[in-house]
């Protein structure tokens, strides 16, 4: 990249950064192809099948379960069209939502490629790292993208080498989120012996149609400033089972 210019330099390094505080996510997408043989790109026709308008689209895909990606393969250009399949997906670099099920024109600069979250969607992200295993994850961030209505997702972990998942040393966190105008509840469902090295979370509250009055923790009530609740970001400094935002 550097044998370009710095403004490349800097491009290049930026997503390079997204894919480390991706690891957690692109890792989840390994096990689950591993377990149900589906692949970790999807064309949106595999991702649906019953919407026709997804049949002729080659160059969009989805990345794991509920990221969408649209690469711009012209020079210079500052968007282009692209189909969002149907539902309600995040902008992921400005978090404005866009229904799809229509054809679209997204702007893009250099530095900012058309990526969309499916609503609903739980993220989760490491800290930016200069190569893997460089720094002891202690805490782990959980982008939560708000849906009136229920999505579930998944984080799959180990020890990253060796085949001592096969003897159920892994975590894996089911995450179910509901959500309505006024209320929203995340419940994890952990199975496996793996212990991750953090039981710190932050949590990223992204697109809450209301504003937060009270916070439960394992159905118990929480001070806002226990949370160090702050900007619709609250960080909570224990493994939980439950959280439940109401407006």
């Amino acid at each position: 990249p550097w044998a370009f210019d710095d403004e490349i330099t800097d491009v290049v390094r930026k997503f390079i950064e997204i894919r480390y505080q991706l690891l957690p996510y692109l890792y989840t997408s390994f096990y689950q192809y591993s377990q149900h043989k589906v692949p970790m790109l999807k064309s949106l026709v595999l991702f649906d099948q019953e919407d026709h308008q997804t049949h002729y689209r080659t160059d969009e895909f989805i990345c794991g379960e509920q990221i969408l990606i649209c690469p711009i393969n012209e020079p210079n250009a500052k968007g282009r069209r692209m189909y969002i399949p149907k539902g309600t997906w995040y902008n992921f670099w400005t978090n404005e939502t866009m229904q799809g099920g229509k054809e679209t024109w997204v702007d893009a600069e250099l530095d900012s490629m058309p990526i969309f979250i499916k609503a609903g969607a739980i993220i989760p992200k490491y800290p930016v790292q200069q190569y893997v295993g460089e720094k002891n994850i202690e805490q782990l961030t959980l982008d939560v993208y708000h849906k009136d209505g229920k999505e579930d997702s998944e984080l799959y972990e180990d020890s990253n080498d060796g085949y001592d998942y096969k003897k159920h040393r892994y975590s894996l966190k089911k995450f179910n989120l509901a959500g309505t105008k006024s209320k929203l509840i995340i419940r994890i469902h952990k199975r496996g012996k793996f212990i991750t090295s953090y039981d710190t979370f932050k949590i990223n509250l992204i697109g809450l149609p209301f504003k937060v009055k009270s916070i439960k923790v394992d159905n118990e009530y929480v001070d806002l400033k226990d949370v160090q609740f702050n900007n619709n970001s609250l960080v909570v400094s224990k493994e939980f089972t439950n959280l439940q935002v109401k407006g």
